[in-house]
């Protein structure tokens, strides 16, 4: 049994008109006979088969909207075919309405039958093999759908086509037409900004952008806006950060020697003290990759930096053997980068451990979420009664309580300790 379906005549068409029927249930047929018309979106083609045989079933019905690959007949092979005539040649031509495009010349072009041969699955779904083909000297004409839009908005279809003669007109050019007819240029970019409808609006005067604004406030439009790359980066980090086991640990450091030398930032000084404390603990070093633990030889750290709009979490490499006033450099570099939208793809590399401060914005504490494939972070709220509030959140997969909180004892010891607050 042979079956045909119902094709894909266009990369837009979802699904096919049927048209008319071009046999009956029980006739005969031979390969390269037109057995139906289909219409899709821009015009109406013929349906052949491509195998001797009887017409055994009509599945679809006349004006029935059929989707793509679904059969609308049957045709059984194997049966002895009629004596009629066989054709030396198969006209391959795509058949226009004859209210939709103006005529053209139409090539004929010779094929055997018999010798399409199907060599996908894509062939064995869609039947293509099945569709005549195009063979027009130009591709102007009007679509069905282009033709309806205009009756639909009330535009004259033929002044369209009259400025783009060689192309085919679709539902999107009657669309574009429209707008740039009845729309000034700023009622224009306010369409495209809001992404609103020509359709909203009354089409029997030039619309301004002040009618257009009106309509956004009456009916509290909201402003979409597309996500810049760094903002999409930002998203996904977060995403997998949020998928980590993950616990937190709270504590509170000395703030004095802190407050004493000031000369330098507290998250200065707060990498300098990690960098320290991480090199005596290999999991704070450590990252998760492909079921693989990577220890890294030295301390990098990631510092949270943001704007009003977007957040970068640069990485000091090998803090651990940096000087204070290098620590320092680094920070201002990071600020000068962000001010100047600069940072690069490595500036942002070779981190196992983070460092986010708000409490230089006055909060008093807040957790954070772990940065890409580090291990931990620490979110540093402000000085309360001679105490910095700090907020540990580890990778439970990398590090136990038991570790996490023998790290946090470390540096609450290091942040004590006058020797570590010298300028080497």
């Amino acid at each position: 049994m042979y079956e045909i379906v119902m094709p894909q005549l266009s990369d837009s068409m979802e699904e096919g008109k049927l048209v008319s029927w071009k046999v009956s249930v029980g006739q005969s047929v031979k390969s390269g006979d037109v057995i139906a018309e289909v219409e899709s979106d821009k015009a109406i083609m013929e349906v052949q088969t491509f195998k001797d045989g009887v017409v055994k079933e009509l599945l679809a019905k006349i004006d029935d909207e059929v989707k793509i690959g679904a059969i609308i007949s049957r045709i059984e092979t194997g049966v002895k075919a009629s004596t009629e005539q066989e054709p030396s040649t198969v006209n391959l031509i795509t058949v226009p309405k004859e209210e939709d495009t103006p005529k053209e010349e139409v090539k004929k072009v010779e094929t055997k039958p018999n010798v399409v041969e199907k060599n996908s699955v894509l062939d064995e779904i869609f039947d293509t093999s099945s569709v005549t083909t195009i063979a027009h000297k130009t591709q102007s004409g009007i679509s069905p759908k282009a033709r309806a839009k205009a009756a639909a908005v009330g535009v004259d279809i033929e002044k369209i086509q009259a400025k783009m003669p060689q192309k085919l007109l679709h539902a999107e050019d009657v669309n574009e037409y429209v707008t740039e007819k009845y729309f000034t240029p700023k009622a224009l970019k306010l369409l495209k900004e809001y992404q609103l409808k020509n359709s909203l609006f009354e089409l029997n005067h030039k619309v301004d952008s002040d009618e257009v604004q009106s309509y956004i406030d009456a009916n509290e439009i909201a402003l979409p806006k597309a996500l810049s790359p760094m903002q999409k980066a930002i998203i996904a980090n977060v995403i997998l950060s949020a998928q980590k086991p993950i616990y937190h640990i709270y504590e509170s450091i000395d703030a004095k020697l802190f407050e004493v030398h000031h000369a330098h930032s507290m998250t200065a000084w707060l990498v300098k003290i990690f960098a320290k404390v991480m090199m005596q603990h290999e999991s704070f070093r450590t990252q998760l990759l492909d079921n693989a633990l990577s220890i890294a030889s030295n301390a990098s750290l990631s510092i949270a930096v943001a704007d009003a709009k977007n957040l970068y979490m640069p990485v000091i490499k090998d803090a651990n053997r940096l000087t204070i006033s290098e620590i320092t450099e680094q920070l201002s570099a990071f600020k000068e980068k962000l001010i100047t939208n600069s940072f690069s793809v490595q500036d942002m590399q070779g981190g196992t451990f983070g460092i986010s401060n708000l409490g230089m914005l006055g909060v008093a504490c807040f957790d954070a979420m772990i940065n890409k494939d580090e291990s931990a972070i620490v979110a540093v709220g402000g000085i309360s009664d001679g105490k910095i509030s700090v907020t540990l959140t580890a990778d439970h997969r990398l590090i136990n309580g038991y570790e996490a909180a023998l790290f946090m004892a470390d540096v609450k010891k290091e942040a004590s300790e006058p020797l570590n607050f010298k300028e080497q």
